[in-house]
């Protein structure tokens, strides 16, 4: 049995404001480092055992605030990295909604906007699911393996790793900035449940600041 920790990174000022972040790298401000302190205690009392980042700088300070409490050290994979947002990254929902409606419809309903060089969600989805597999094929079996990335591509790759279609089922809610999920390896298909989603302390007052990075 292996356990997977899916830990989204603590507030930035971009999710204060509302501003779609994406690949953008933007820092942790003093709500999320605090988020993530809080939020280290809790998950350090579940036994990590490995800690696998991905490469942004939020998600990265965010897994050291673990690793400063277990003396683990955190791994970099590419392949946990936040979704990319294209165009649109750096702008605030409200003003994508008022400027194009209908290109802002079809990305809240899950269609693809390449004209926006945004990344598709089964892309996504792909990206991010076969990365949490190889890290889990690459760690022992009774291993508690965290890996902190960001809110789409947690909810995408966990979406993935549950068998279902992204661009087509929404049974996740956004991931909350600093809360986690708990997966567990399962005989039955499709070969994890979910133990517990959106856990923590930490509450994200912004209304689409849990699907912004």
């Amino acid at each position: 049995m292996t356990d997977l920790i899916l830990w989204r990174h603590g507030q930035t000022d971009y999710n204060s404001q509302g501003r779609i972040q994406g690949q953008v790298d933007v820092p942790l401000n003093e709500t999320g480092c605090d988020q993530a302190r809080r939020a280290a205690e809790d998950i350090a009392a579940l036994g990590p055992t490995r800690i696998v980042s991905s490469p942004l700088t939020r998600a990265r300070d965010t897994a050291e605030a673990l690793a400063s409490r277990t003396g683990l050290s955190v791994e970099i994979d590419e392949g946990l990295a936040e979704k990319s947002f294209g165009d649109w990254e750096g702008l605030k929902a409200a003003d994508i909604k008022k400027q194009w409606p209908e290109h802002y419809a079809t990305w809240r309903a899950g269609g693809d906007l390449p004209q926006f060089r945004i990344e598709g969600r089964r892309h996504t989805a792909e990206r991010v699911g076969e990365a949490l597999k190889a890290i889990v094929a690459g760690s022992q079996k009774d291993d508690v393996i965290v890996a902190v990335s960001h809110g789409a591509a947690t909810n995408l790759g966990a979406t993935y790793l549950l068998g279902m279609d992204a661009q087509q089922w929404f049974g996740l809610r956004g991931m909350s900035n600093c809360c986690y999920a708990l997966l567990r390896t399962n005989k039955r298909p499709p070969g994890w449940a979910v133990v517990t989603w959106n856990a923590g302390p930490p509450v994200d007052s912004s209304p689409l600041g849990r699907i912004l990075g």
